[in-house]
């Protein structure tokens, strides 16, 4: 079963994110902020981490990069309200494996999740 890290500062979009996928077969943990993901990371290992670019206490762009610095192996997938082509091109350069605008669709995001 992969292990999956929601981190949404939107409360009811990591509640309805962890729902949907717990029904999938997922295991879920769901925070709010960056650094709470980044403490949950340094205790237990995620195939896969589902993080919001805005965030209250930094933005997606920097928890790819510790991510992908203090845990390799760990999927990163940038979750944003905001299109924007440049900014998607970057992460995914960094390492985010891809890129997903909101409004969220669950067929788009289990397909996705499923490649990771």
């Amino acid at each position: 079963m992969k292990k999956i890290l929601i981190v949404d500062d939107e409360i009811n979009i990591g509640l309805l994110l962890s729902k949907f996928l717990t029904r999938n077969s997922y295991a879920v943990e769901t925070t709010t902020s960056g650094s709470s993901a980044l403490d949950i990371l340094s205790k237990q290992a995620f195939d896969l981490v589902l993080c919001d670019y805005r965030l209250e206490d930094t933005d997606g762009k920097e928890m790819l990069i510790k991510i992908k610095e203090n845990y390799p192996r760990t999927g990163v997938i940038i979750i944003t309200g905001y299109s924007d082509i440049k900014l998607a091109v970057e992460l995914i350069k960094l390492g985010a494996y891809d890129y997903i605008t909101k409004p969220l669709y669950p067929d788009e995001i289990l397909n996705t999740i499923n490649k990771a």
